[in-house]
């Protein structure tokens, strides 16, 4: 097994142990970056492009990593014809960024229903990675 993948799978579990022991700002970092590291799985393993590759493509452009791949796992739905898949993706991954953003840099509490909601999201998002993209 990859280990970006085994490293998403450990925080999607880490997420789940965090929220359990009320660590809700670390657990929203957590649901987030397990999402990223199974988005930059998926490009990997489904469209065939390894992360040496990757990372390249993303130094010789004006793209920030996290943006390089969401934009290109939505873009690529696109092609695939699924634009209401792509739609959803990319507002749930908008949203779960955000709470992490406010998370990890923003001086403002992290509830246990913000945690809940971005351990929620990035469930749904892992879910429809497996499912569609078949990882």
């Amino acid at each position: 097994m990859s280990i970006l993948k085994q490293k998403s799978i450990v925080n999607i579990v880490a997420a789940e142990s965090l929220l359990k022991e009320n660590l809700y700002a670390p657990s929203v970092h957590c649901s987030y970056y397990s999402c990223f590291q199974l988005l930059k799985y998926t490009i990997k393993e489904f469209f065939g492009i390894d992360y040496k590759a990757q990372a390249e493509i993303i130094s010789q452009s004006r793209q920030k990593s996290h943006q390089y791949v969401v934009n290109y796992i939505t873009s690529e739905l696109v092609e695939l014809d699924s634009a209401i898949g792509s739609r959803r993706l990319r507002r749930a991954i908008k949203d779960l960024k955000h709470f992490r953003v406010e998370s990890d840099y923003q001086n403002i509490e992290v509830t246990m229903n913000k945690s809940r909601e971005a351990l929620t999201k990035a469930k749904e998002i892992r879910s429809y990675l497996t499912t569609n993209f078949h990882i």
